[in-house]
């Protein structure tokens, strides 16, 4: 008899299991930005792998075939944000001032979702049939909720949003959270840290207030529109959509990151893309064996790339690698063919497995654009970095590893040779970045499971559970004033001015009696009384 009620509870929890383990994700990777991508990619390579049915949505697309994985193209994205008329220029944007910027992105986040509409993928996926179930949707965010007009067509399966942008200061206004903590930690462009002077604070609120402003009534008004044109005039508007979500699950760590007070349905996993390390190609490993003091990697990302930082640059850096012999320099150019006379310590490739040669123990340093993504793979594996910042997070990285000891920054705007080979020899021939770098990577990866499993437990947490709504903080249903703590602050003042005002008033009342009874009494005894003769 117990053997059986044992085997009846085993049967449960397999077919539990199984509910989860072979579930339909819908994954909104809409972004276009092949960092994005990577650490979206990975996620999604991940659920696959655990048994789950992956529709990926994006503007990129791999031929590498992976089980239960299949992308839907959304091919005239990145054409449309880049190429077409009134296209973003990154370069441009790195020499745009704090406010300038944000109207940029947000208007980035615009021409992206034309280009969604543009694109025949968008299509594909609206010809899903409408009794189609996707267990579950996971949208990247950082851009704005072009792609949540889906939701509706598909039974509002449970959403999770995720971030590969940091925890972006408007999550927030998605999912609620302490609003105080953006007047405390740094705009993601400003080269600030926890401890700012008061005009700082500021300067810092501010940026944060127009951007949520220009988010509020600009950017998401234009967004919903594009979105009921896309999926038709019922379409809920685009905010309502976007608070959908259970989750965030954002891309930091206190390790790496400014720490902030966080509510329980925002979840760091920061890190997620970072893999065990392979082998590096053969070609590769023996160039890097052969540095005679070591090897330096280089790589500016994915989205402002090598062979675009102009000719003063490129010269300038090829001419600092050539004073340096006893080191060899690993440089992920794009254009191979534009270079010609390196020098024998420089070896270039169009494209290089960068978390696995970090990993590499004849590795010295990482000159980078100081990205989240290659930001946080440097410290992982314990390299000290050169940043040579652009845009967007890659200031307030650069910063927060500055001040961390674990880099050395060079502007991009007055970069030269001699400027870049004193950062190079600071970083390799001052013992502390490297001692400080690893033991923030011991912090890193001091975590009681991966990040990686960590982002796929709580989705399959929000698959078990789809009506969840107990994580979401109190202040998440309270208007502005009541969110920001306004209401309490202005009836606690107001009680405190009306008592010291009824104080001042009985101070003031009996003052003035004692007053007017002193009066009396000097005035009586000033006064003579006439005295009468007596005949």
């Amino acid at each position: 008899m117990k053997f059986s009620f044992i085997l009846f509870l085993l049967g449960l929890v397999v077919i539990n299991c199984s509910a989860t383990l072979h579930s339909n994700i819908l994954f909104l990777s809409g972004v276009a930005s092949p960092s994005h991508y990577i650490y979206n990619k990975a996620f999604a390579e991940a659920l696959a792998l655990r048994g789950h049915n992956v529709t990926f949505v994006s503007p990129d697309v791999s031929n590498k075939v992976i089980q239960n994985f299949h992308y839907i193209h959304l091919d005239h994205v990145y054409e449309h944000c880049y190429n077409d008329s009134g296209h973003i220029n990154l370069l441009d944007m790195s020499k745009q001032s704090p406010l300038k910027y944000v109207m940029s992105f947000h208007h980035f986040n615009k021409i992206l979702c034309e280009g969604i509409k543009m694109s025949k993928g968008i299509e594909v996926i609206k010809k899903y049939p409408n009794s189609f179930k996707f267990d579950l949707v996971i949208n990247d965010y950082v851009c704005g909720p072009c792609l949540l007009g889906l939701l509706p067509k598909f039974k509002y399966p449970p959403l999770v949003g995720i971030s590969a942008f940091n925890n972006p200061p408007y999550t927030v206004d998605i999912v609620g959270g302490d609003k105080l903590g953006l007047t405390v930690k740094p705009f993601y462009l400003l080269y600030y840290d926890e401890q700012m002077s008061f005009g700082q604070r500021l300067h810092n609120g501010f940026i944060n207030f127009f951007d949520s402003i220009y988010r509020k009534y600009s950017t998401t008004p234009a967004i919903d529109k594009h979105m009921k044109e896309i999926f038709g005039s019922e379409t809920p508007y685009a905010d309502d959509l976007d608070k959908r979500a259970s989750i965030m699950l954002v891309n930091s760590h206190p390790a790496v990151d400014y720490p902030e007070p966080l509510p329980q349905n925002i979840i760091q996993v920061g890190g997620l893309q970072i893999n065990d390390p392979k082998i590096v190609p053969d070609d590769i490993n023996e160039f890097i064996k052969k540095g005679k003091k070591g090897t330096i990697l280089m790589a500016l990302g994915t989205n402002i790339k090598s062979d675009e930082i102009g000719d003063h640059a490129i010269m300038n850096i090829i001419e600092a690698f050539r004073h340096m012999p006893d080191y060899n320099f690993l440089w992920k150019f794009e254009s191979p063919a534009m270079l010609k006379e390196l020098s024998s310590n420089v070896m270039i490739k169009g494209w290089l497995p960068q978390n696995d040669i970090l990993a590499h123990p004849h590795v010295k340093a990482f000159i980078t654009h100081g990205g989240l993504l290659s930001t946080h793979e440097a410290v992982w594996h314990g390299v000290p970095m050169v940043i040579i910042p652009f845009i967007a997070d890659q200031h307030r990285n650069c910063y927060k590893s500055v001040q961390n000891g674990i880099a050395v920054k060079v502007d991009y705007h007055t970069l030269n040779s001699e400027k870049l080979r004193k950062a190079i020899v600071e970083v390799l021939h001052n013992p502390k970045y490297r001692k400080n770098v690893q033991q923030r990577s011991k912090l890193f990866k001091d975590q009681p499971e991966k990040p990686l499993e960590r982002a796929v437990w709580w989705c399959e947490f929000i698959m078990r559970h789809p009506k969840i709504t107990h994580l979401k903080p109190t202040e998440y249903s309270l208007p502005f004033l009541g969110s920001h703590f306004w209401d309490i602050k202005v009836v606690i003042i107001m009680i405190m001015v009306t008592i010291v005002l009824v104080i001042r008033m009985i101070c003031r009342t009996v003052f003035v009696k004692q007053i007017v009874e002193i009066s009396k009494k000097e005035i009586a005894k000033n006064v003579e009384v006439p005295k009468h003769k007596v005949h």
